[in-house]
């Protein structure tokens, strides 16, 4: 173990990430941080983040703060949730299996990518913490149907497919193209959805239109999402679009929400306008550059413990129930 792994504990989310930068290849490096061409949308979900501010209550006798909550039928011990990221191989070698061991310190939920270096089966029987498989739109349905019963028969808690994820992921003008993918219908999710028995999401809602389509069509869940900046180029922020699409849903699909969160203070503003829980992708991918499974730990670590931090400062009790009236959108 290196002395940066010892040391992986004392270290802030920066430290990590400059760790990680040296401990992948350059060409990595782009493909886990990079958005798609001008990068307005990557910079947009962290501006958007940082427009909204938290009301300082501070005269309550809060002395702690609850942060179980129940997601997609499993109840996990933070709301900060490991996001799909696809070839982790070349981030470290113990890749997937590594970062479900370190969501497992935590008690944390892990979305788990169609692209692995372990197969559902060998990831969910080496953890105790709920492994949710996030596929792929792909044209052949057969073969989705197929990945499908895989996860189910493998353990997997939830299942749900990327919606945005046909048209190729762009990182600056280098497109990888999904030449598998297609563009889903409402039909063809309605139909996806009877296949299975498991809670079924849709990751990359981004509009009231999509979400009730979702709704509509049978999902369990969404992902308020933009693929973390790698689809669209301008547009909006996840953060911005989130309060109209937990308004529109009335309560009749759990919403969960990723772009952009680094901090616990990032994760209280979503619960605050309607999110039951935050996909967390970048910072992952530099905890397990940098120290494995420890780093991953310690990443869902950090973000929690400043949750807890900020929801005391906050007077909000637990993360089931975080008031409107905790945030100001500026």
């Amino acid at each position: 173990m290196t002395s940066e792994e010892t040391g992986i504990e004392q270290m802030t989310l920066e430290e990590i990430k400059a760790v990680a930068r040296k401990k992948v290849k350059p060409e990595v490096w782009e493909w886990i941080n990079g958005g798609t061409e001008t990068e307005f949308t990557l910079q947009r979900n962290r501006l958007a983040l940082e427009k909204i501010m938290l009301r300082l209550r501070v005269i309550h006798g809060l002395e702690t703060a609850n942060t179980n909550v129940k997601i997609l039928g499993q109840t996990v011990e933070t709301p900060v949730i490991v996001a799909p990221f696809a070839n982790m191989g070349r981030v470290h070698p113990e890749a997937e299996i590594a970062i479900a061991k370190g969501a497992e310190k935590l008690g944390a939920m892990m979305f788990l990518g169609p692209v692995s270096s372990y197969s559902m089966k060998q990831i969910v029987e080496v953890v105790n913490t709920p492994i949710v498989w996030n596929g792929d739109p792909l044209k052949d349905r057969e073969k989705l149907l197929t990945f499908i019963h895989q996860a189910e028969k493998a353990g997997c808690r939830a299942v749900g497919l990327c919606a945005d994820d046909f048209m190729g992921i762009k990182i600056k003008d280098r497109l990888r193209a999904l030449p598998k993918n297609i563009s889903l219908s409402k039909e063809a999710i309605r139909e996806i959805r009877k296949e299975t028995s498991l809670p079924f999401f849709l990751k990359g809602i981004m509009t009231v239109e999509d979400a009730l389509t979702a709704v509509e069509a049978g999902a369990d869940a969404i992902v308020v999402s933009n693929h973390g900046g790698r689809v669209l180029d301008c547009c909006q922020a996840s953060i911005e679009v989130l309060p109209e699409i937990v308004k529109a849903v009335h309560g009749k699909i759990e919403v969960l929400i990723d772009g952009g969160f680094r901090r616990g203070t990032d994760v209280l503003k979503a619960l605050a306008l309607g999110a039951r829980g935050v996909l967390v992708g970048r910072p992952m991918c530099w905890g397990l550059a940098a120290a494995g499974a420890e780093g991953v730990a310690r990443v869902l670590q950090m973000m929690t413990s400043e949750l807890i931090r900020t929801m005391i400062l906050t007077n909000v009790s637990d993360v089931s129930n975080v008031p409107r009236n905790v945030v100001v959108l500026t």
